[in-house]
């Protein structure tokens, strides 16, 4: 198993319940529909009620509504100027929209706003070809990367300088230290993009037959309506304005409600086996694998695996153990049978999280499909 990039635990903003009722014990069990209900009907009954504003706050910036979410922890600090976690929102409310700044990702689309990028290969996981100074480089697209990642050597050949270090939790709960810099200009197919944001970290060591300069992040494609056509090895970057026809389209069972936590893990409800629906990422960049999950999930969706089949693969933070296994795994009305899965028995990176995590689905799973991100609807469509 090689994972591939990331999880920045320094940029998540993840707030925790503040008192034990049934609208924190919704979210805190990943249940982010229930919880919102709840603390709606909190609000309902009782307007000035702190711990339902900053919940339902927090989950209007899961949702991506950061102007309601602003509102609501406003006026949770009103009530109560000290409430870290109303702050705590607001933060990351203007984190996001830092990302879209007119100082940073200066994008320029072709006018009929449509743009096909061919994969040069879409396993073991999808790479396309970027140019930066006149030249193509290999990047991996990856959803668990938070923007544009690009490799420390490359980086340095490049004469960037980093802003300072910062610490990531990876693959089995590895931590590794990354550096930020700011990219001037690259080209993916027809689109250019100026004054990019990147994480530093070694990439060129994520495959054995290419030498891969970088990683297409979830902050990258989260500026565009991405779908990521597996089946036909294209990666098709719409605006972001295109939601309503794209929506439209869309037949029941295919589109699900998706969250989007921090600077970029994305999240959606599933279930393994014959397991409960519980709280997934989706990060793509799960060589070889359409699963990861934690032993509890396994253990409640009846998977068993074999302790003694121990295996190590390179992740994000160094060299981590796992054993594998094999479930099926169902997304909305989207079953896929006899996926690879992966356990690792000595971390666990979803351990940042305030909020029950049951694991991952990525790469097999969507495999042979059409995989699209709608960061204005907050849907995440599988066709």
């Amino acid at each position: 198993m090689r994972r591939v990039v990331l999880s920045a635990a320094a940029l998540v903003c993840v707030l925790g319940a503040a008192k034990a009722d049934p609208a924190s014990d919704a979210f805190t069990a990943g249940d982010f529909a229930a919880a919102e209900q709840a603390y709606q009907a909190t609000l309902a009954a009782s307007p000035n009620d702190v711990a339902a504003l900053t919940g339902l706050a927090r989950l209007k910036l899961y949702e991506e509504k950061r102007s309601e979410a602003r509102e609501l922890a406003q006026r949770a600090q009103h009530l109560d100027p000290s409430n870290a976690e109303a702050k705590r929102v607001l933060r990351g409310a203007n984190v996001r929209d830092a990302a879209f700044a007119p100082d940073v990702w200066r994008i320029t689309m072709p006018a009929d706003g449509a743009v096909d990028v061919s994969l040069i290969v879409t396993d073991p996981l999808p790479v396309v070809a970027v140019t930066i100074n006149g030249a193509p480089h290999l990047f991996l697209i990856d959803t668990g990367a938070p923007d544009i990642v690009l490799d420390s050597h490359f980086a340095n050949e490049m004469g960037l300088k980093p802003d300072g270090a910062k610490t990531g939790t990876f693959a089995g709960g590895a931590q590794a230290a990354f550096e930020h810099v700011v990219l001037p200009a690259m080209d993916v197919g027809t689109v250019h993009v100026e004054q990019v944001p990147a994480s530093v970290l070694p990439t060129r060591g994520m495959s054995q037959d290419r030498v891969i300069d970088g990683i297409i992040g979830t902050g990258f494609l989260m500026h565009f309506l991405p779908t990521l056509n597996y089946a036909e090895g294209i990666l098709t970057l719409r605006p972001r304005s295109a939601s309503a026809a794209v929506e439209a389209s869309v037949t029941e069972g295919q589109a699900v409600p998706m969250w989007l936590v921090g600077d970029h893990f994305l999240f959606v409800r599933g279930h393994i086996g014959d397991g409960p629906e519980a709280l997934y990422t989706i990060d793509t960049g799960l060589e070889a694998a359409g699963v990861q999950a934690k032993r509890a999930t396994l253990d409640a969706a009846h998977v068993a695996i074999d302790e003694t089949a121990v295996q190590t693969g390179l992740g994000g933070g160094g060299m981590v153990r796992f054993i594998p296994f094999k479930t099926s795994a169902s997304i909305g009305a989207v079953t896929v049978n006899d996926l690879n899965g992966v356990y690792t028995p000595d971390g666990d990176q979803y351990e940042l999280f305030q909020f029950q995590v049951a694991g991952t689905i990525s790469h097999q799973f969507f495999r042979g499909k059409t995989l699209t991100f709608d960061f204005d609807a907050m849907k995440m469509i599988v066709r």
